[in-house]
């Protein structure tokens, strides 16, 4: 059996940045020009009252509030989130045509086809095992812990239904980690396939994904840190120090807005490198001993 690198899979990311800068500029290219167009269809379809009621009820625990919510935004949600989707497809099977099929590099490895849409059922499964195994259950353990709320075992029904539920779904995203690069590999989706190819590795695929948020992490920071670097150097030589006053701010906000605007959807696409690259290089050391 062959045994998986987690570092080596984990890593893939970056390898990918270092042997084809260019083409992750392209892919950054890609987010900066499709991440505000879809929050200015978020913002033209929703209007303000609606957005409003998204922020009050995102963490509302009433059941009623929450559908009610969904029940009026539904349609335009459905809509907006399978165009989100579709973008992320087209990103993701270029990354991962650039692990996979490196000769491929045509167009920076961006197309529009079938593998793209394999990719989006492979994610509307995901949602659904997301909803299967953590939404449900986690509902289904607050519902509990609020209806036992000052008895002794409450905490105990909260606190031990939380590490079911997380753990559930660490290990039903792990064996599920591989469905997306299989599909994309193979040209079909084979969810059955793709579960057995983690057989033996739980442990190896679960150390690579451990890494995976790390790196995600260092480069949310870096991206905060630079976004805040460049709109403070920007804007420095615009602001007055004589003037003062809420004037006086007003260049140096807008030029941190602008910088945040620009460079945000850089690091997120780095973050999507670093995320999509590292399954499908876990498959390619997998699937290497066959012919």
């Amino acid at each position: 059996m062959t045994l998986l690198s987690p570092v080596d899979a984990a890593l893939e990311g970056l390898r990918i940045m270092r042997r084809h800068p260019v083409v992750v500029l392209a892919w950054a290219g890609f987010s900066l020009v499709t991440l505000p167009l879809l929050g200015l269809l978020v913002k033209m379809v929703l209007g303000e009252q609606d957005r409003a009621d998204l922020a009050l009820r995102s963490s509302s625990a009433d059941p009623r509030e929450i559908l009610d919510i969904v029940s009026r935004l539904g349609g335009v949600m459905v809509l907006l989130i399978m165009l989100a989707l579709v973008l992320g497809a087209i990103l993701s099977a270029a990354i991962m045509r650039a692990v996979l099929h490196p000769e491929q590099r045509r167009w920076a490895y961006l197309r529009v086809g079938r593998e793209d849409l394999r990719l989006l059922v492979v994610s509307l499964i995901h949602w659904a095992a997301t909803l299967m195994v953590m939404v449900i259950p986690g509902g289904v353990v607050a519902l509990g812990t609020a209806l036992l709320g000052g008895t002794p075992v409450a905490g105990w029904f909260g606190f031990l239904g939380a590490l079911t539920v997380i753990g559930l779904s660490t290990w039903v995203a792990v064996r599920l980690s591989l469905l997306a690069p299989h599909a994309f590999m193979v040209g079909h989706i084979d969810p059955r396939a793709a579960w057995l190819l983690t057989h033996g590795q739980f442990w190896r695929l679960l150390a690579m994904l451990v890494i995976v948020i790390v790196l995600c992490v260092i480069v949310s920071i870096l991206g905060a840190t630079v976004s805040s670097i460049v709109g403070a150097v920007l804007a420095g030589g615009l602001e007055d120090p004589i003037a003062g006053g809420p004037a006086a701010s007003h260049p140096r906000l807008i030029l941190a807005l602008l910088a945040n605007l620009l460079l945000a959807p850089v690091f997120l696409t780095l973050q999507a490198v670093i995320v999509t690259s590292a399954p499908a290089a876990a498959l390619r050391q997998l699937t290497a001993g066959e012919a």
